[in-house]
């Protein structure tokens, strides 16, 4: 009897499976080669982390963007990047009209710079910290008291 309570209530418990990375599909580019963030095998493995994107304000740096940088990514498009500019892919518009601090041709406002890899000045990167993931388990071993 006490295997049989035992065994239903195992069956009957929820187990915590891993939790998988929501990837979703890159945009269709509508400018050539600079519209999707690329992905090398050194961005696969940890390189990037979230980061705030800034411009210099009046009084202090607002937060424009959220985005990705790569850390140890020293060229964007196949152009090597100067020691104090970092490669960022922005994945969220705070300021659509802001303009991006080095601008190109085809990026001149952050909404411009959308899921888009870009320059940015390493001074004006602020990196968010990592988010905390807390999962426990309990087992829970029922006592059974016979009376006889």
């Amino acid at each position: 009897m006490r295997l049989e309570l035992r065994q239903e209530f195992l069956s009957q418990q929820v187990c915590a499976e891993p939790i998988q990375p929501l990837v979703s599909p890159a945009p269709k580019s509508t400018k050539g080669s600079c519209a999707a963030p690329t992905t090398s095998e050194e961005d696969i493995i940890g390189q990037t982390r979230q980061c705030e994107l800034l411009l210099e304000g009046d009084m202090l740096p607002q937060v424009v963007a959220i985005g990705k940088v790569y850390e140890e990514t020293t060229t964007l498009h196949n152009v090597p990047l100067s020691p104090d500019v970092a490669k960022v892919t922005v994945e969220r518009v705070r300021v659509p009209d802001a303009r991006v601090p080095l601008p190109s041709d085809e990026v001149t406002t952050v909404v411009n710079a959308f899921q888009t890899s870009v320059a940015w000045p390493k001074h004006l990167i602020r990196i968010m910290p990592e988010p905390l993931v807390i999962i426990s388990f309990h087992y829970i071993d029922f006592i059974f008291i016979y009376y006889i």
